[in-house]
């Protein structure tokens, strides 16, 4: 919800979405959180609204709903947003376009920050609004808020340990947490998933990844576990049962030996326990899921990383996804972009993944898996480089390792170079058919049950601002025909369609199926005979549109007979009707 009064500082949530950052919905950004923080501390009152919070506005309440909030303003601050190509299902980051309207309608006296590596990446390109008061933070957006609170100048700052640990604390408190629309109540809690950050920069910060961002932070700054922890703490004081540690470029290298020294630094197995372990203490932390992982630190320091692995599976959610950026398995294009791992680390760092994260866990999902990611566009490809990448994955499918997602990115612009559309496309084509499928059928079998899926979005994939309403969200709706999309909580979910209705920001358990290209079908499990609708029983399995009339068409005429008339149970039901029962049908049923 949002509240309902006159702020002097609006913050809008542009939402993040960085190599090693997530802030679209159902996850909320740490940078977001900290600018919040910095208000908590100079006591200053403020109204927090993601982007599409605002978009909701503009389209009920137009220029006037606009210019009545904005004339109560002493202030404006925004975090945007998104600097990896990605699509949205329940969120969207704010566009260059919609920050120019923003800024349009900004009262001139009041001061306003804007933030944000995508805000860095349109001033590069050109951007450069002329308007009183306006800064664009190039460093740290929280810090810089705070020097112009203490000092009423703008100045680019740097947070320092201190401040990290405060803004962080406050903002795990703050108005970005308690009102983030996502969150829910205790009686229907929300999938909010409260990303932290562990730490920040990369231990490839001499020669990382000439693409990324993450080189450019410099040196390592770790959070110790013990800071960490207690901001988690204080976020489950507000009602987060979920969260991510993100800010790291790589899981296995937190407070690793030798960073300035090795290429190779050594991973350090004891404090990530100390920070998994102190996190699943906690009773109300649901699902816990990290991010990165770096192959080549994996492959060259096996036996920490084998530790870590173990501590990882033993700790998180299942259905936790380690990222590994191979970007190109070209030798020419790992030289040219100076990229973390080859393909011998990764197939190393592969194996040890799967050994231990294969292993289904309680949500019915392999515990711990990669997932791969591609860059096409990076310089010194050729037409060969698509050739050589799907010759890799053809190897890994070979010798049947698992991996969660394969992710297939095209980079344009400045320091790019042009891709070979049509090698591109058949590689990317190839790979869903004769990689991602197959990977799909294994990961998600005939029958499997996956738990707590939760509900999203009705008629298409995206959630859109009409699905918050009752007509959606009611229980009334379940059952009716139509299409229902959802996923469950944490990182890289897998997209769950039904073919009927299920009431929206609700969780249920389904059984898969069915397979698409890069989503799969499920039936909820565990229904009442006594309402199940046609609908749902032509969902099932085996049973198809004429039986389930058929079906309901004989529990009718039971009604008609006596209203608190019921059948003993399902088989029962189906045996009165002349349906042959299949033990297989148990499992949708209740009894």
């Amino acid at each position: 919800m949002v509240e309902h009064q006159s702020p002097k500082w609006l913050v809008l949530d542009g939402y993040e979405d960085e190599p090693a950052a997530f802030g679209v919905p159902p996850y909320v950004g740490f940078h977001i959180r900290y600018l919040c923080g910095v208000l908590e501390q100079h006591n200053i009152e403020y109204q927090y609204m993601t982007i599409d919070q605002w978009r909701e506005l503009v389209r009920e309440q137009g220029e006037s709903g606009i210019e009545s909030l904005m004339t109560s303003l002493d202030g404006f601050a925004c975090i945007a947003g998104a600097v990896v190509p990605g699509k949205y299902l329940r969120g969207t980051p704010i566009s260059v376009r919609e920050m120019k309207d923003l800024v349009r309608a900004l009262p001139i006296e009041i001061p306003a920050i804007l933030g944000g590596w995508a805000i860095r990446g349109w001033r590069q390109q050109g951007w450069n609004p002329l308007r009183k008061n306006l800064f664009l933070a190039l460093q740290d957006t929280d810090a810089t808020l705070d020097n112009y609170l203490t000092n009423g100048a703008w100045k680019h700052m740097r947070r320092d340990a201190e401040q990290w640990t405060k803004w962080a604390h406050l903002g795990a408190q703050s108005k970005a947490v308690k009102f983030h629309p996502d969150l829910g109540n205790e009686t229907n809690p929300g999938p909010l998933t409260y990303e932290v950050e562990v730490y920040q920069g990369c231990v490839r910060y001499k020669r990382g990844c000439k693409f990324c961002i993450e080189p450019k932070k410099g040196v390592p700054i770790w959070r110790s576990p013990e800071d960490i922890i207690q901001e988690v703490r204080l976020a489950h004081d507000l009602g987060v049962k979920h969260v991510r540690l993100g800010g790291m470029t790589d899981t296995y290298t937190y407070m690793a030996e030798g960073v300035k020294e090795l290429e190779y630094p050594i991973p350090n197995p004891e404090p990530i326990a100390k920070l998994l372990h102190g996190l699943r203490n906690d009773e109300r932390l649901e699902i816990l899921h990290t991010d990165n992982g770096n192959p080549s630190i994996i492959a060259e320091n096996l036996e920490p990383s084998e530790e870590i692995t173990k501590t990882l599976v033993e700790t998180l959610s299942d259905g936790a996804v380690l990222s590994f950026g191979l970007e190109s398995a070209d030798t020419a294009v790992h030289e040219a972009n100076w990229l973390n791992c080859d393909s011998t680390q990764l197939k190393t760092a592969i194996r040890l993944i799967n050994k231990y994260g294969a292993e289904r866990g309680s949500r019915g999902l392999p515990k711990l898996l990669p997932g791969l990611n591609f860059i096409a566009g990076l310089n010194g490809e050729t037409k060969q480089t698509y050739h050589k990448n799907f010759a890799l994955l053809q190897e890994l499918r070979n010798e049947k390792l698992l991996l969660r997602r394969i992710n297939i990115r095209q980079v344009e612009g400045e320091g790019f170079q042009e891709i070979p559309q049509q090698e591109f496309n058949n590689f990317k084509q190839s790979v869903r058919d004769e990689i991602d499928k197959p990977l799909l059928e294994k990961l998600f079998p005939l029958g499997q049950i996956l738990r707590s899926v939760h509900w999203e979005s009705h008629g298409g994939r995206t959630r859109l601002p009409a699905h918050l309403g009752s007509k959606h969200t009611d229980h009334g709706c379940h059952g009716k025909a139509g299409i229902t999309f959802g996923r469950q909580i944490g990182a890289y979910p897998i997209l769950i369609g039904t073919e009927y209705l299920i009431p929206l920001e609700s969780s249920s358990d389904i059984l898969v199926t069915g397979h698409g290209a890069r989503s799969i079908t499920g039936m909820e499990i565990g229904l009442n005979h006594d309402n199940i609708t046609e609908k749902q029983l032509s969902a099932i399995p085996g049973i198809g549109s004429k039986t389930a009339w058929k079906l309901i068409s004989q529990r009718a005429k039971l009604k008609r007979k006596g209203s608190d008339k019921s059948y003993d149970s399902s088989q029962a039901w189906f045996e009165t009707a002349g349906v042959d029962w299949q033990d297989d049908f148990q499992v949708y049923f209740t009894k």
